[in-house]
């Protein structure tokens, strides 16, 4: 999920980043709060006051979000799933989980200390406003209640993945039985959610607030395909979580060694094997992986005399995955790694390459089969 990112530090284990879209709403909330809020609510505050208060208040908002996706890791951990990582975007943040619940009431525990969090932070800065007298203070509190019921009241929308939406699932899933059933009428709410903010953005573009109609489209675009990806998610983990990677590969022990031309390894392993990647193997060891990608750019004259040892992928470790490893797991490495194929390993023993059109295939092949 760091993806894109710049990871900042680590707390309790969980790597905590921001993408590069937050400066742009870093700076948006800045000058909102430094040309508009603060001058307004402080009549004769100096210019530079309200720039540094505009930088202090657009921190402590993301502060407020940081501690609203920690409330999310911290019990997703305490009920026994894998926390990785929180990455800050340019609509607030999201925590990167490993897998989903296994139970309605872990998916429910789960979303619903968010925005608790939230409200939970609200009356805490509306608490500590109510005590200070310096006015710059108590306009500051005062806005980080307001925002963080903002955050809270945002997340209960019940559109997937909003954390709304996710506790609409969990009801669903404890009514139904199916994950699957509930990630489906979730994630169709979620659109209609998504639909529903895609028209009054477009609305209030056509009532001449160009960039507040726009901000608000692009919600509803990012809703609309979170909740498109969530349930692609869910099909996959639902059709491939009890296929084993050995059951879909194809076995093919082609490797080639570090030392080998890339025109060879064009013209007498790629073309003729109609491969995409192959592994390198050196003494009997998986050193890396050589793909197409690592070729597209070289001129001819290079590729006559550069060797796959100088472009190959993997020096700093090859990650792989067995035959016995589920195909859901090896579809998270694909994604994680933003691989297009991984190396099968059995104990020492090269067995293959599992490629992202080999998973497609089984995918569609069990979807029309409904197995």
């Amino acid at each position: 999920m760091l993806t894109n990112s710049i990871r900042l530090f680590r707390i309790a284990g969980i790597d905590v980043g921001i993408h590069y879209s937050w400066l742009v709403i870093f700076g948006l909330v800045t000058w909102s709060l430094a040309v508009g809020l603060f001058p307004r609510l402080l009549p004769g505050i100096p210019a530079v006051e309200a720039w540094l208060l505009g930088v202090a208040g657009s921190l402590l908002f993301f502060v407020s979000v940081l501690i609203h996706e920690l409330a999310h890791s911290f019990m997703a951990k305490a009920r026994g799933l894998e926390a990785r990582s929180i990455t800050l975007f340019i609509f607030g943040g999201v925590s990167n989980l490993g897998g989903e619940a296994r139970k309605p009431s872990t998916e429910f525990i789960v979303a619903i200390v968010g925005p608790i969090s939230s409200f939970v932070l609200a009356g805490i800065c509306a608490l500590i406003a109510r005590t200070l007298t310096d006015p710059r203070f108590v306009v500051g509190f005062e806005y980080l209640a307001l925002v963080n019921v903002a955050l809270g009241l945002f997340n209960l929308i019940p559109g997937f993945p909003l954390d709304g939406g996710r506790v609409f699932r969990s009801i669903v899933w404890s009514i139904t039985g199916s994950l699957r059933r509930a990630t489906e009428l979730a994630a169709n709410l979620g659109k209609l959610v998504a639909y529903g903010f895609l028209a009054w953005g477009f609305l209030r573009i056509l009532d001449g607030d160009l960039l507040g109609g726009a901000w608000i489209a692009v919600i509803g675009w990012f809703l609309h395909t979170a909740a498109a990806s969530s349930l692609t998610q869910v099909i996959i983990d639902t059709r491939l979580h009890r296929v084993r990677v050995g059951d879909v590969l194809r076995p093919d022990a082609t490797v080639v060694p570090p030392g080998l031309l890339l025109s060879q390894l064009i013209d007498e392993v790629l073309l003729p094997g109609n491969r995409r990647a192959v592994p390198v193997m050196l003494d009997g060891r998986l050193i890396g992986m050589v793909t197409i990608s690592d070729l597209v750019g070289l001129s001819p004259q290079e590729r006559s005399t550069s060797r796959v040892g100088d472009v190959m992928g993997g020096r700093n470790g090859v990650v792989t995955v067995g035959p016995m490893d589920t195909l859901s797991f090896a579809v998270e490495l694909l994604g994680k790694h933003d691989f297009e194929q991984l190396p099968v390993v059995e104990g020492e023993r090269l067995v293959g390459v599992l490629t992202r059109a080999d998973v497609m295939r089984q995918l569609q092949l069990r979807e029309a089969l409904d197995v």
